[in-house]
């Protein structure tokens, strides 16, 4: 009993330390920090570390580690790292996009998420960050970080009654909001469960890829000596005037845009709070930390 009392202190001693001092993005003001060799910045170590990424446990992991780098929620990565969630990395299509799916089981109570090539994408995300002479336009290496934060949020509204009680008033107002949700082809959707959960996913996936998208323009503007304040007000520009996709959902013949509703200011906001935790993310440009590297990169 002693030893496993010192070894679990042991394991609380090395997790703060991690925790406290792992760098982000932002560790040096007005600069993107590169991310470290350890999780995909070093390119010849991403095989390495997709090994493992293709399996829940490190896939978590890595996605867990990444999130503090990028200053992406982390609590549904930790809840969502349940028995209740299976994860299955399926091969990549033959033009390597990166596509993922969750499916739904009653009894017991269990989501599948599968997603093509989730360990190999998840290794390079984030790799070209403060890297000198690395391609100008790489935006679809985050893809997975829009494709994980998606799916995550189907299987925790799916399961939300197990996880963080909380959501579920977020989730009793979406069915009811999204109850006779119509498509852009005239179809009103059977389910309010279905239709409320893609308007939710979609809406999650977006603010990674708008926070995601902004880090990579500053950085690759920081890199350019050739610097254009021009650029960096079209960046902030595009991420506050970012549009929301209604989302999408699979009719059994096809998938079908939603028309109605859109999030209301209501959910968008308890998705703000419960899901994205508040991160810099859900906030306005200027009070980001994207700010603080816009400002340094404006020339004086």
């Amino acid at each position: 009993m002693g030893d496993d009392r010192w070894s679990a202190f042991l394991d609380d001693i090395v997790r703060a330390f991690e925790t406290g001092t792992f760098l982000t993005a932002f560790e040096v003001p007005g600069k993107v920090g590169r991310l470290p060799n350890a999780l995909g910045g070093d390119p010849g170590r991403q095989s390495l570390i997709a090994a493992p990424a293709k399996g829940k446990k490190g896939l978590f992991e890595l996605l867990q580690a990444k999130a503090h780098f990028l200053m992406l929620p982390k609590q549904i990565v930790s809840i969502m790292n349940t028995t209740r969630v299976r994860f299955l990395d399926t091969e990549p299509t033959p033009k390597g996009k990166v596509d993922g799916e969750t499916q739904y089981q009653e009894s017991p109570r269990l989501a599948e998420i599968r997603i093509l090539g989730a360990g190999d994408a998840l290794a390079k995300a984030g790799w070209d960050l403060g890297r000198a002479g690395t391609a100008p336009d790489l935006h679809d290496s985050y893809d997975i970080l829009h494709t994980l934060y998606h799916e995550l949020t189907h299987a925790w509204l799916w399961l939300q009654e197990f996880y963080a009680a909380e959501l579920g008033d977020l989730y009793k107002a979406g069915l009811a909001d999204y109850k006779d949700a119509k498509g852009v082809n005239g179809t009103t959707f059977t389910s309010a469960r279905q239709a409320f959960s893609e308007a939710a996913a979609y809406y999650v996936g977006g603010r990674i890829s708008r926070w995601c998208t902004a880090l990579q323009e500053l950085d690759r503007v920081a890199r350019n000596p050739m610097r254009f304040v021009g650029e960096l007000d079209y960046i902030a520009k595009s991420y506050d005037e970012f549009v929301w996709s209604k989302g999408t959902v699979w009719t059994g013949d096809e998938s079908e845009d939603i028309e109605s509703p859109a999030l209301s200011d209501d959910l968008r906001d308890a998705i703000d709070e419960k899901i994205l935790e508040r991160r810099p993310l859900t906030k306005r440009f200027a009070d980001t930390p994207l700010q603080d590297i816009r400002v340094a990169l404006t020339p004086h």
